[in-house]
């Protein structure tokens, strides 16, 4: 009996190590999506998540054209796809933001990731560059 014990104590630690191996992986495998759920825009706080475009004209799409061509296209392209290390703006993530996200982001920028903060600009320039983003979004999918 010596001999059946000491195999089934084993065989216990055995399947106990490979359940906590198993669980610990489906952790962290379950982790990085619920916190990309979760995360807005380039972590942006929910309440930027709520806040509302003021500016949603076509004059105000035009308007933040130019702005965006003084002030965003030397890193980001004329184009929307980036230059060097600045991210394209014409692609997911940005397209999927939502519209405070993107005027938070504008505002208060990133520079360790090369982003100036534009909170220089009248908060209206700001919503007009983000009305110009979306109008780019919404063209290219009519044209489509």
């Amino acid at each position: 009996m010596k001999n059946g014990v000491r195999l089934v104590r084993p065989r216990v630690h055995i399947l106990f190590i490979l359940l906590a191996i198993l669980m610990t992986g489906v952790m962290l495998g379950l982790a990085p999506s619920s916190a990309a759920q979760s995360a807005g825009f380039r972590n942006a706080p929910a309440s930027a998540a709520e806040m509302k475009n003021p500016y949603q004209s076509a004059s105000a799409a035009a308007a933040g054209k130019k702005l965006y061509a003084q002030n965003c296209a030397q890193c980001h392209g004329s184009n929307l796809r980036g230059i060097g290390p600045a991210p394209a703006l014409d692609r997911a993530p940005v397209k999927d933001a939502k519209p405070g996200e993107l005027f938070w982001f504008i505002t208060k920028g990133k520079l360790e990731s090369g982003m100036p903060s534009w909170a220089s600009l009248p908060q209206q320039q700001r919503w007009q560059i983000v009305t110009f983003l979306e109008s780019q979004g919404t063209a290219k999918a009519e044209t489509k």
